[in-house]
């Protein structure tokens, strides 16, 4: 669990109006070849489209929101550089964001995005980052990724914020600094 779907992985799966346990058998592309217990075949599933959850030993705390994570491909989103001719620049055009859920152990800082696996939770404080051992507020700004938690060494998982954003009222009036002349006067 700690990075992802993997080969011999349990999970459970929403089949005939059930979830059913069973184990991940091989991975071909985006799917996955899953064994349902007591199936005697086996279950094309993905990781995006169908309803599963992980098989806890302990029974984490879900957040109420889905995080919207950049993806491309099957892959989550990472800078590459493309070059067409003499245009150079960041291959974007496959890209899509996915909602994933997000499980966050009981008293620890770890939350598990969707099948992707493992993550640390950080908030920023004080230009800082610390880590987070509750679900973010809607106004909190956070970061989940890996690595230590120092500018440098923390890699963040791409994600899409769609709070709105602020905009300004731009039809405010203000009252002018000199008085506009007329037309018969600019014509004298």
């Amino acid at each position: 669990m700690k990075y992802g779907w993997q080969k011999g992985l349990t999970i459970y799966v929403y089949l005939n109006k059930r979830y059913r346990k069973g184990t991940l058998k091989s991975k071909t592309g985006a799917k996955w070849i899953f064994k349902p217990d007591m199936y005697k075949r086996t279950v094309i599933v993905c990781p995006v489209r169908t309803k599963w959850h992980y098989h806890f030993k302990k029974t984490p705390i879900t957040w109420c929101t889905t995080v919207d994570v950049l993806m491309m491909g099957n892959k989550p989103f990472k800078f590459q550089r493309e070059r067409i001719g003499k245009w150079s620049g960041c291959k974007t055009c496959r890209t899509r964001t996915v909602s994933m859920k997000v499980w966050q152990l009981p008293g620890t800082h770890t939350v598990i995005v969707g099948h992707l696996g493992a993550y640390t939770v950080a908030i920023l404080s004080g230009g800082r980052l610390t880590p987070s051992r509750r679900e973010p507020g809607p106004g909190d700004s956070f970061f989940i990724g890996r690595g230590g938690l120092e500018h440098r060494k923390f890699r963040c998982l791409k994600m899409s914020d769609n709070r709105p954003l602020l905009k300004m009222d731009r039809m405010q009036t203000v009252a002018p600094l000199y008085s506009v002349p007329s037309r018969d006067e600019l014509s004298q």
